[in-house]
């Protein structure tokens, strides 16, 4: 600092400056009130960064800031860097040399499946396109994570991402939030007497399974449970659930693009086709959100075995006769129907 001060003296003996001294101190080491948001690319020169701040009035005296820089030898790094409450210059220099990543908001919607989630990773750069689906392939990957299928393990939320994230980082941040949310909310679980009943041996898949369907079937949380509770009622009974989600899906691994059923379409031979195989899928067919999941884990008792989409939700059935006549009614009504 000695040093640095001799340089000062030297440059206000020569600016003929009496005050310099006191003006540097300000210009250096006054604290003033900062908002605002800066983005430093790799090799944009240390002159044009401290330019821009001094026109954003977060720098007095760029001159200063530079001479400042270069006598301490600090390395300014690339990043974005953010900026709210009270700084200095040399506040603000030294925050330059953190090299703080650029984050960027990366939303996995519930009910995302890998295939939707491959189009959105590469949309956003940090995948290349089919990278996802490989790595819900790739068994090493899948060992290092510690879950047996990159499908269902997936959180649903918005995270904020280094740009510069590889495919796999950000998979595994959002396989990282998955385990610390459901490991709080499958620990000390019990299984109520329709979930051990309609499942036998209750597992976590098995459970994410049935709320992989559920999120497919529903995005109404006040019914999700009632989903849930015709599932277990089917699976008890031996029926068929002929979920027309599980049928797109089974189309999909198959590599063919459905955005419609017709009819034959559910006689389609695939272990994920609920219509065509009884019991649930051999694993989950989405990454479904914690409102399903709860629906999985404590449904609701019921005696309904049937369910059709209607305008504002679902309408339940006991039988397949009262099924069908809600099924006539709705078609009278000119809605197209969905139904179970």
């Amino acid at each position: 600092m000695k040093k640095f001060l001799v340089t000062l003296i030297l440059i206000s003996t020569l600016a003929g400056t009496a005050s310099f001294l006191s003006y540097a101190d300000r210009a250096l080491f006054g604290k003033k009130p900062v908002s605002t948001h800066l983005r430093v690319v790799k090799g944009t020169s240390v002159k044009s960064i401290l330019k821009e701040l001094e026109k954003k009035g977060v720098v007095e005296d760029s001159l200063l800031a530079y001479i400042y820089v270069r006598f301490k030898k600090l390395n300014v790094k690339e990043g974005c860097y953010s900026f709210n409450g009270n700084y200095s210059t040399v506040d603000i220099l030294k925050e330059l040399t953190k090299g703080t990543p650029c984050l960027v908001k990366a939303t996995i919607p519930e009910g995302t499946d890998v295939f939707e989630l491959d189009k959105l990773l590469s949309r956003k750069g940090f995948c290349r396109e089919g990278e996802v689906l490989s790595l819900s392939k790739d068994k090493a990957f899948l060992s290092e994570l510690q879950i047996p299928y990159l499908e269902g393990h997936i959180y649903p939320d918005t995270y904020l991402v280094n740009e510069k994230a590889s495919c796999k980082e950000v998979i595994r941040t959002a396989v990282s939030q998955f385990k610390k949310i459901i490991g709080n909310l499958f620990s000390g679980y019990t299984p109520p007497e329709l979930v051990k009943r309609a499942l036998k041996e209750v597992s976590e898949e098995k459970l994410l399974t049935v709320a992989s369907i559920v999120e497919k079937e529903t995005s109404i949380r006040e019914e999700k449970p009632l989903i849930a509770g015709v599932i277990y009622n089917r699976l008890i009974r031996g029926m068929k659930l002929q979920c027309d989600p599980t049928v797109y899906y089974a189309y999909k691994l198959a590599g063919i693009k459905k955005d419609k059923l017709h009819k034959g379409d559910t006689s389609f031979p695939s272990p994920y086709n609920t219509y065509y195989t009884k019991g649930l899928p051999p694993s989950p067919i989405c990454n479904p959100g914690i409102d399903s999941i709860k629906a999985a884990m404590y449904p609701k008792e019921t005696r309904y075995l049937y369910f059709v989409a209607g305008e504002r939700g679902h309408i339940f059935s006991t039988s397949y006769n009262q099924h069908l006549k809600n099924i006539r009614k709705l078609y009278r009504n000119g809605k197209k129907v969905r139904n179970r």
